[in-house]
């Protein structure tokens, strides 16, 4: 018998034992990932002149920095949802929603995320302060709360900016909870527009 041949004998040996044991079995659900929808403004006519560039960048709290999906329980506990996760890190996944957001409203020659460039006239920086479901004493969520602050420079002047929203939950179904999560988003958007505008001086939008 040759070498070859002995050592695959040897592994075949070894996976039958462990798929008998149940090692290679799990109990765990199938997880599942979660998408957003961006807010979409509705344009109603663009300001006169050159547009601004805009570079968007956003970072979370310690403990929010991650792509699943929070509730904050009592006691302060922060846990996360059992195999459910976003799309991608939610600081990651935040920046490309408000930065199709932004680009929808027409305001902007081009809106970019990560650090500006020397060539970027206005500059938002944002944190995720809160983003969780919030859960009662029987740990039922009742409610997503989110809380985005930052500042914005524009005109050479930085000015302070914050959005806060909640969102309420029908029921504990994960996909209710999203639901929720997708309305909470909608809100901080719709601020989010509406900040910039009255704080930079950009003619106003509507939003759906």
């Amino acid at each position: 018998m040759s070498r070859a041949i002995y050592w695959l004998m040897i592994l075949a040996s070894l996976f039958g034992i462990a798929a008998c044991s149940g090692m290679l079995d799990s109990d765990q659900p199938a997880e599942r990932v979660y998408w957003l929808e961006p807010l979409i403004v509705q344009q109603t006519g663009v300001a006169d002149g050159a547009l601004p560039s805009l570079a968007l960048s956003v970072s979370a709290a310690p403990g929010l920095d991650t792509d699943r999906l929070l509730i904050l329980g009592p006691g302060a506990r922060l846990n996360h949802f059992a195999a459910a996760r976003w799309a991608g890190d939610i600081r990651e996944v935040l920046e490309s929603l408000l930065r199709t957001t932004l680009e929808s409203t027409g305001r902007y020659s081009r809106v970019t995320a990560g650090p500006a460039s020397r060539s970027t006239d206005w500059v938002l920086e944002l944190e995720v302060r809160e983003l969780y479901a919030l859960a009662d004493a029987s740990e039922t969520a009742d409610r997503v709360r989110f809380v985005l602050n930052g500042y914005v420079s524009c005109s050479e002047t930085d000015h302070a900016i914050a959005m806060q929203a909640a969102a309420g939950i029908e029921n504990n179904r994960l996909g209710q909870i999203v639901a929720a999560y997708q309305r909470a988003l909608h809100d901080i958007s719709r601020q989010l527009v509406t900040r910039l505008a009255d704080t930079c001086h950009v003619t106003n939008s509507s939003a759906d």
